[in-house]
């Protein structure tokens, strides 16, 4: 193994499918916002190994709009993680060697959440973790394996929503580094068209949000009540930098999707 991949790590994530000791138990996370799980059904949803623990009730909005629409889907109680944590040494050295290793362990790490999908009978993957999804798409390019704002527009339907809104779609400079493969941003653009009504600022993203210049240039530029993020990672960053907006919900990645769904007969 390359000395740039930490080989502590991989063992881990390929005995338990979690990147540390510490990890939250998944199961108990499921259970406490009755999250269906290891069920037979056509979607499997990879919440991703972090974002369960660390933001479950975007993961239970996200369950809310699927369960009205009577969607078919549903989480695993082991998820194996996609092995992005173990790109970041060979990232920073920009070590190739590294690279096309750590990607051939993440196609070993994904490929046990796609036979577990395989099992219960589902036919796709819905990606909501978004280093997950450029990792997934590479390392499995002929799977069908989409973001989740897709699963959104397909079940959502035309409804009326008055609103302005802010919508930082992210920069994904990290995921073009993990993988070879481009976001799906035009699944969020289906959703917005489906709201009419609908009036989106779009906010730029000339640097990473995890950068000082960057989040200071997305805070700045918010003009609305609620903003709306699509990347995981933006999402935490901005709720940590701006907690009493998050503590109205103005950050929630479904909250824009939720609120039109209230509004349906």
């Amino acid at each position: 193994m390359h000395s740039l991949i930490d080989q502590r790590t991989v063992e881990r994530i390929r005995a338990s499918g979690v990147t540390s000791d510490s990890a939250v138990d998944r199961v108990s996370i499921l259970e406490k916002y009755a999250l269906r799980y290891d069920t037979p059904a056509d979607n499997v949803i990879i919440s991703g190994c972090m974002v369960l623990g660390g933001l479950p009730h975007i993961i239970a909005s996200l369950a809310a709009i699927l369960d009205r629409k009577r969607a078919s889907y549903t989480f695993l109680s082991k998820e194996y993680c996609c092995g992005n944590y173990v790109y970041r040494p060979a990232i920073q050295a920009r070590n190739e060697e590294a690279l096309s290793e750590c990607r051939e362990l993440s196609r070993e790490f994904v490929a046990n959440n796609i036979r577990q999908a395989r099992s219960l009978g589902a036919k796709r993957m819905v990606i909501f973790c978004s280093p997950c999804y450029p990792i997934y798409r590479h390392a499995f390019p002929d799977e069908d394996i989409v973001f989740y704002p897709a699963i959104i527009a397909e079940v959502m339907g035309k409804i009326n929503l008055r609103e302005r809104i802010d919508y930082y779609a992210g920069c994904y400079r990290l995921h073009s580094k993990l993988a070879p493969v481009p976001m799906d941003l035009m699944s969020t653009e289906d959703v917005f068209r489906q709201m009419e009504g609908l009036d989106v600022h779009r906010i730029s993203a000339p640097k990473c949000c995890y950068t000082p210049e960057g989040i200071s240039h997305l805070s700045q530029s918010v003009q609305t009540r609620l903003v709306v993020h699509v990347c995981t990672g933006c999402y935490a960053q901005h709720g940590r930098q701006s907690p009493e907006r998050e503590q109205r919900g103005g950050y929630d990645a479904t909250a824009i999707r939720g609120k039109g769904h209230e509004s349906i007969p």
